[in-house]
């Protein structure tokens, strides 16, 4: 629970800081079928090395850096969202993450998980 002591205004100091974070989180799409999951994440402008993916039973984590450029001090507006970010998946299925397949394509990461019934922990290299 926040404290309103410090402060009459760190609630809205608080939710600024979620609604900030959330403004970062890239939006997702999960399919799913009697074999796999397939997940669709939203990332552009980001390369693949700067995305790290980890793998569970359970579901993956990704996170990433989008780091801002530095354009000097012409710049007028800035929309881009810049900063590091983390989102968990979590599936109803156990998932094999030694069969996790993970593809960069127009902005898109498409990660493919396909299910079984128990599994190790592991960390996956997204393809081009």
């Amino acid at each position: 629970m926040l404290a309103l002591s410090q402060s009459p205004f760190s609630l809205f100091e608080h939710l600024d800081r979620q609604l900030h974070q959330a403004e970062r989180t890239p939006v997702a799409e999960i399919r799913e079928n009697d074999a796999r999951y397939q997940l669709a994440v939203e990332l552009p402008g980001i390369p693949k090395d700067a995305i790290d993916i980890k793998a569970s039973e359970n579901g993956v984590m990704l996170s990433a850096e989008r780091p801002e450029a530095e354009l000097g001090d012409d710049r007028v507006v800035s929309e881009f969202r810049y900063g590091t970010w983390r989102r968990s998946f979590y599936f109803g299925k156990r998932i094999d993450p030694n069969q996790l397949q993970a593809e960069l394509r127009d902005g898109v990461l498409h990660i493919t998980a396909a299910k079984v019934d128990s599994v190790k922990a592991v960390s996956i290299k997204v393809g081009s």
